[in-house]
């Protein structure tokens, strides 16, 4: 019985040395939302390729990355709310439809602002830190990466070629459901509507709505051209996307891993920073080639500025969640730490 016994034991280590190189190799699975499809052409995809190739190279290959794109797994209001929840590890969508969940985060979509987009990415680097303090403490997300692809500018039906902020006047615009840029074209004296992502290209096709504002890269990526025929270049608030991870399992995390994670989103964000002039020039080159008319900057952009610039106190409101002497004190704050960066 105990020679029987001890066969038993041993057959059981064996069985369990057999099997330890399967448990020792398992994957982090890592469950990724994306609110775009997989077009090469996508900013988001680039940089999206760009991680995933790093965050492998850092870690030994491991992670199991899972891409859900085209809104797969819900929009981006839900994508952010699975975040927290952590039912997915990462969501990559519109720095708009982040703020929301973390007020403070949405000095980086402030109405006039950046006059390049070099100052909004140096902004970003000094505000870093401080950036994703707010994030984790408001939203319990951390920012991984936030990727520009240019201004958010404005495209119009065949009824409506826009050269001046008087041509704009009575067209029905499509913006998100952030009550910034609602009040940033209000203040504009024009006529937002605001209409989910998710919503954007049925409003524009049945002709909800007579145009939207958003990056070009969009326009080619989500063939906005089929209900579009002008772009007009109104330079209001660059076009910006997050990279959030749930900071709990990014924290549960082996150190390598965890590492791996920021590092590549930080270089990530880097790399798509190059490649940016490069996209925009394909952008203006597909949607003449689809038929779209190329109206360039506004004839009375100092106009646009101006009347732009007094919703600023409404976006403090917004920024501070609803306090807005604390969206003042953070607007200062990024004004005093970026030491002329911007202009007031």
């Amino acid at each position: 019985m105990k020679a029987k016994f001890l066969s038993l034991i041993c057959s059981a280590v064996l069985t369990g040395l057999l099997f330890m190189p399967s448990f020792a190799s398992a994957k982090t699975t890592v469950i990724i939302a994306s609110s775009v499809d997989t077009n090469e052409q996508n900013y988001l995809n680039v940089t999206y390729n760009k991680f995933v190739e790093l965050a492998q190279q850092y870690s030994n290959n491991a992670f199991d990355f899972q891409l859900f794109p085209s809104m797969q797994l819900g929009d981006e209001i839900a994508t952010v709310r699975a975040a927290q929840l952590g039912t997915l590890q990462i969501a990559m969508l519109a720095t708009n439809n982040f703020a929301p969940f973390s007020p403070s985060t949405g000095w980086v979509n402030m109405p006039y602002f950046f006059n390049t987009l070099e100052d909004f990415r140096k902004m970003l680097d000094i505000m870093w830190d401080q950036h994703n303090e707010w994030a984790v403490k408001e939203a319990g997300c951390r920012v991984l990466a936030i990727v520009d692809v240019g201004y958010r500018q404005l495209t119009t039906s065949k009824k409506y070629p826009v050269r001046s902020l008087q041509d704009a006047k009575g067209i029905k615009i499509r913006t998100p459901q952030n009550p910034l840029m609602v009040s940033t074209f209000q203040s504009l004296g024009l006529e937002p509507t605001a209409v989910a992502f998710s919503e954007t290209f049925n409003a524009l096709q049945q002709g909800v709505v007579d145009g939207q504002e958003g990056c070009f890269n969009n326009v080619i990526t989500l063939k906005f051209y089929e209900a579009q025929k002008y772009a007009t270049k109104i330079n209001y608030s660059v076009h910006s996307a997050n990279f959030i991870v749930n900071e709990k399992w990014l924290q549960s995390l082996p150190e390598t891993e965890r590492e791996a994670l920021i590092r590549a989103g930080k270089e990530a964000m880097e790399y798509e920073r190059t490649k940016v002039a490069g996209i925009l020039e394909t952008d203006d080159k597909l949607m003449v080639e689809h038929g779209m008319e190329l109206l360039g900057v506004v004839t009375d952009i100092d106009e646009w500025f101006r009347l732009g610039r007094t919703a600023w106190p409404k976006c403090y409101e917004v920024i501070g969640g609803g306090d807005a002497a604390k969206g003042e004190a953070i607007i200062k704050l990024v004004i005093e730490k970026g030491q002329g960066i911007i202009e007031q």
